[in-house]
């Protein structure tokens, strides 16, 4: 075999500490090999340059279906679940997905047996069998899996919006495929009855490509086989070499990877030009393993060959080499000829959404200088001056986001989402009018700075910014970009991979890692012309807006009450009429209507309403100062260390009523730190209660309205930090504050320039008690906004959930939760007030028994830790004096134990719970079934005991042992759902397994037997694991 072409070196940051080696295979696939050698895993991926928008129009969802029948064998492991078993037998696991332009596979697996797997998997490109047992069996798990979809409002809300598009551009494309159309399966029932009320009246469009091949005449049953010659038509058509990148990482040497890749990878052939220059030998050499070669099926092949070749065109392509004539999905004159309208759909969760989209021309070849990027920066800024600040402030939002909603070869479709308040879904006019302000005053401060280009004398606009605040910005991001670059060490070998194969197959191996990072950019290089001529798109007649909430819906019930959607005219479009639809393949009933001149007006004018203070963002005073690295450290360790063990963190004060733990970073280095706080108290969720006898101490109880108040308190916090915190975010400090049964956990971590001061603000933010003050965060316009999410959340969760959370919810509910579930905590949320809230501050900050716990780690050193740490016990102290100094002495109670729980059932009891799906659109079912061991999980040599070091080993190889015959039984062979999986469940007492099933086959109600027959015989391997324990004690969920 001819050697490789090696490619010029990949860049990469300085913090990344593995070796690349970019190559080409003479058949043309590209390669990239990764060195890691702190991986354990061997990982690989390969992206097909080919998805969903080549899918034929006869056939949708046809790249999606080839997809699930590569893992079905090959003719050098004709075994369908070979694959997955070597997998699960060695610590691996799989995935695949297809999306609109590329169909990506990957795995891992423990590396010292990445070889073999590796083979496997190169075979699924080299001779896929593509059997018709295989084909008609599979269709099945495509169709469970839109199913699976069918309740989730982004899928649903994604139907809408390419229904929407233009039909004949390759967007409008259904992308997931089902039953209805792949007719593959020639089982009873799956052509006509099993078809869905939206398409069983409809004429399948291969009725007419099989009647020309019968000679008029149209069998149905010819239908799976003709699916099948178009799953080997995609397949030789797109799956060719040069049109697949590969990346395989691991911690063997390049060299030995590449040992590994070449002879196996070389041997893709091209069928699709081997077919055209007359090699090709079809059913002998090819992955056609029927026997059939009757002149039918030949037919078949040649017409499906003619329609995957007719569709591939359809497709534009990715490499940002290639020149594409820019086609947008999306114009004015496909409804109604005049932006702006509303497209308005009813949710299945409690959302109040409104999106304002833009069709905008694609950057796809200037990534690093998109100015949709820098729009994404200004619109989406959460910082004072920002939409958010001014709606927030208002009351009007939740949240607010803002970028590309489609980015491709062709075409860009710019989203600004948010989503409203009860208050602000009032306003929702207003709230866009905030937005098109927003882009006028970009379009002005962009039109002066190109006018003061040359001109010293002018560098003020007339709102008052600087000319150059928007080179200082892109400056500011591109010097931020360049940061995350090189100061991020690798991700996992698992999700690099695929992540990578698809960045090769658009922008080459040699940017594969840096493209989006702006290594060269700084503020000279702002694309200035084309910002202003992106933002002067960003108007109402180059709009369209989406309303998704229930009183937008019935907003439009109420309008189009009694009125036919033919009842209002269309405008320049004959073929368009405003008013009620319905969507093609879900099923989803959308409106469209028109937008009110005078608001439109308002909208362009800037006229009618309140003047707000929009800005540009002010400069982001978070960005770090210096990264040096720590001082203490050693000069060896001031290079990367990789091969250097991680060290156990030392505990370095131990205080009554707080403990530091802290370790230097010796192995990275990286100028990076985190810290985690944890305020252990038992006020987070529970209240004193008497105990059992008036001379018994009052003991803590868990209270449900207590926890729902911290709950309340956390997310109040994080509202009002929001706007203050957004810089923080942008210059790489993170943070968190959340609820546990332990108490409360702040979380910070990022640059260690500025991470000790940030932390800082936060405690002393979060200590503030006057509730009377303006600083404060305990606000009615917070807490508002967060009773309002609470309150939405929990409401729609049983109406709205998928039947396997159902039954996740349900066991919990059963085993591990404190408190009465959804209904009763929606009770307490409603009832909820800020006087609620602010009196549980008050309780926290009174605990005297409050234990703070604090781990300190990375580029920060032992004396920066301990001032840190005095730091932090004098904001509490000082806090918790406050409060305490007006209080009575605490009254004594019994010692509190902190931490999670789990019921411990019965031994040798089974529990068998059923339930109905509340969620009026699920098709499907979920069955679970858990076993407790009564032995406690290995938490450490010093708190637990050897037997339960072993138990703990076993189940967790059992669960292995047992996941990949239960998929392939049950998924594979039997078809009964899609969803499929065994494991470990780790909790705090006692320790379980589970696996679950998502029974998509079932309408109604699971088949009788369903539990015995095959169920039991796999779960007879996990009740015999159950005997080490002694007891059994299963646990048996059923939803439907």
């Amino acid at each position: 075999m001819t050697k490789p072409t090696y490619l010029p070196p990949i860049i990469k940051g300085d913090a990344d500490y593995r070796t690349y080696r970019p190559l080409v295979l003479e058949n043309g696939i590209t390669i990239l090999l990764a060195h890691d050698p702190q991986s354990k895993n061997f990982a690989a991926s390969v992206s097909v340059h080919a998805g969903a928008s080549a899918d034929p129009r006869a056939l949708p969802g046809l790249a999606h279906f080839c997809e699930h029948m590569c893992f079905l064998g090959s003719k050098a492991y004709p075994e369908e679940n070979e694959y997955k078993q070597y997998l699960a037998q060695h610590g691996g696991k799989s995935n695949a997905s297809t999306s609109m332009s590329h169909t990506t596979y990957q795995f891992d697996v423990l590396a010292d047996y990445g070889e073999k797997a590796l083979d496997v998997f190169s075979n699924f490109f080299i001779s896929p069998l593509f059997t018709p047992s295989g084909t008609q069996r599979e269709v099945q798990a495509v169709d469970s899996e839109n199913s699976k979809n069918l309740v989730s409002d982004g899928r649903r809300r994604l139907q809408v919006l390419k229904s929407l598009a233009d039909e004949k551009h390759h967007f409008s494309k259904f992308s997931t495929g089902n039953k209805f159309t792949l007719p593959a399966s020639t089982s009873e029932g799956n052509v006509d009855s099993e078809l869905g009320t939206q398409t069983s009246d409809k004429k399948h469009p291969l009725e007419d490509i099989l009647k020309d091949i019968n000679g008029g005449e149209y069998n149905k049953t010819d239908s799976a086989e003709f699916v099948r010659a178009a799953l080997l038509a995609f397949h030789e058509r797109h799956y060719r070499p040069e049109n697949m990148t590969a990346v395989m990482i691991g911690p063997q040497s390049l060299d030995e990877l590449e040992a590994w890749v070449v002879p196996r990878f070389g041997q893709i052939p091209d069928r699709w030009l081997n077919k055209n220059d007359g090699e090709g030998k079809d059913d002998e050499d090819g992955n056609d393993a029927t026997t059939d070669n009757s002149e039918k099926w030949q037919a078949m092949k040649r017409a499906a060959a003619q329609i995957v070749d007719e569709s591939s065109a359809d497709a534009p392509p990715i490499s940002i080499q290639a020149a594409v004539e820019p086609s947008s999905a999306f114009r004015p004159e496909l409804q109604g000829g005049k932006w702006p309208v509303v497209v308005t759909t009813k949710p299945v969760q409690s959302v109040r959404k409104l999106d304002l989209m833009f069709p905008l021309p694609p950057t796809w070849r200037t990534p690093d200088q998109s100015p949709t990027s820098l729009l994404s920066h200004l619109f989406g800024h959460e910082g004072p001056g920002s939409p958010y600040a001014s709606l927030q402030d208002k009351g009007w939002i939740t949240s607010l986001s803002a970028g590309n909603r489609i980015s491709g070869p062709d075409q860009a479709l710019f989203q600004i989402g948010i989503s409203l308040t009860a208050d602000g879904e009032k306003h929702w006019k207003e709230v866009a009018k905030v937005i098109f302000d927003y882009g006028k005053m970009v379009c002005s401060v962009s039109e002066a700075s190109l006018a003061s280009v040359g001109d010293a004398n002018n560098d003020t606009c007339e709102n008052g910014e600087s000319e150059n605040e928007l080179r200082r910005i892109w400056d500011e991001v591109a010097a931020l970009d360049r940061l995350r670059f090189h100061q991020t060490s690798p991700g996992g070998v698992y999700s690099f991979a695929p992540a990578v194969a698809q960045s090769i197959s658009k922008f080459g191996a040699e940017n594969c890692l840096s493209v989006g990072s702006r290594l060269n950019e700084n503020g000279d290089t702002l694309p200035l012309e084309d910002t202003l001529k992106f933002c002067q798109r960003m108007i109402p007649e180059n709009c369209f807006i989406e309303r998704s909430s229930e009183g937008a819906w019935e907003e439009m019930e109420a309008l189009y009450e009694g009125k036919h959607s033919t009842s209002e005219s269309s405008v320049g479009n004959g073929d368009f009429v405003f008013g009620k639809h319905t969507e093609q393949w879900y099923g989803v009933d959308y409106f469209v209507s028109r937008v009110d001149e005078e608001d439109v007006l308002r909208w362009e004018t800037g006229a009618g309403a309140d003047e707000v203070a929009l800005h540009l963002p002010k400069p982001n005073r978070y960005i770090p100062r210096s990264l040096e690295l720590c001082e203490d450290l050693p000069e060896d360790a001031k290079v990367q260390r990789i091969e250097k063990p991680i060290e156990p963190p030392k505990l370095i004060v131990n205080k009554p009523n707080g403990r530091l733990w802290w370790r230097l970073d010796d192995r990275y280095a990286l100028p990076k730190a985190s810290v985690t706080l944890l305020l252990r108290t038992a006020t987070a969720e529970n209240k004193l209660q008497p105990g059992a006898d008036e001379s018994a101490n009052l003991r803590w109880d868990y209270h449900g309205e207590t926890s729902m108040q911290s709950n309340f308190l956390t997310n109040i916090f994080a509202d009002a930090m929001a706007q203050d915190t957004y810089d923080s975010y942008l210059a790489g400090l993170g943070w968190s504050l959340s609820k546990s049964s332990s108490g409360f956990t702040l979380s910070c971590s990022g640059y260690s320039d500025r991470l000790s001061d940030f932390a800082i603000k936060l405690l002393t933010d979060f200590c503030h008690l006057d509730g009377s003050s303006d600083e404060t965060f305990l606000k009615e316009s917070h807490f508002i906004t967060s009773k309002d999410k609470f309150v939405r959340g929990m409401r729609s969760y049983l109406e709205s959930s998928r039947a396997d959370s159902l039954a996740l919810y349900y066991r919990n509910l059963l085993l591990t939760s404190k408190g009465d579930g959804i209904m009763k905590n929606l009770e307490l949320a409603e009832a909820m007030k800020l006087t609620d809230v602010v009196n549980q501050q008050q309780e926290i900050w009174a605990d005297e028994n409050m234990v703070v716990e604090m781990f300190y780690t990375g580029n920060v050193s032992q004396k920066e830790a301990e001032l840190f740490f005095d730091q932090t016990m004098d904001i509490i102290e000082k806090t918790q004096s406050k409060v305490l100094q007006d209080r009575a002495e605490q009254t004594k109670c019994s010692p509190w134990v902190p931490g999670p729980f789990e019921r411990r059932l019965p031994p040798g009891e089974d529990i068998e719970l059923h339930f109905a799906s509340k969620n009026p659109k699920e098709e499907n079912g979920a069955v679970i079934v858990t076993y407790q061991s009564q032995v406690e999980g290995f938490k450490g040599k010093s708190l637990s005991s050897e037997e339960s070091l072993q138990q703990s080993a076993a189940i967790r190889l059992l669960c292995k042992m047992i996941k990949e015959p239960l998929f392939n039984e049950l998924r594979t062979k039997q078809q009964l759902g899609y969803i499929v999986s065994s494991y470990y469940d780790v909790n705090y007492s006692s320790r379980q397994t589970d696996f679950f099933l998502t029974q998509a086959s079932f309408p109604t109600r699971p088949p009788p037997g369903i539990f015995n027959q095959p169920l039991a015989r796999h779960l007879l391997i996990l009740w015999l694991s159950m005997c080490l324990a002694r007891k059994r004690n299963p646990v048996k969920l059923q939803i439907v």
